[in-house]
């Protein structure tokens, strides 16, 4: 016999096992599915962007010394 049993958080999944605990049955395979896709959130359209035009004009930057940065491992 298979059972399916989807739980929406980690919380959850404590709970059941100890439930499981408590009767002793030890005959449980859990399957994780962690490949969800994270839901969308949609932002708040009040906010004005125009303020981040040019962040880096007294600082420019190239792809180079941005890769450069991002890749010194110590």
């Amino acid at each position: 016999m298979k059972l399916t049993i989807e739980i929406d958080n980690k919380n959850e999944l404590e709970k059941l096992k100890a439930l499981f605990k408590l009767f002793k049955i030890d005959t449980v395979k859990v399957i994780s599915n962690d490949n969800t896709a994270v839901p969308v959130i949609k932002g708040d359209k009040k906010l004005d962007p125009k303020s981040l035009f040019s962040i880096w004009a007294d600082r420019p930057r190239s792809l180079e010394t941005i890769r450069k940065a991002a890749w010194q491992r110590k």
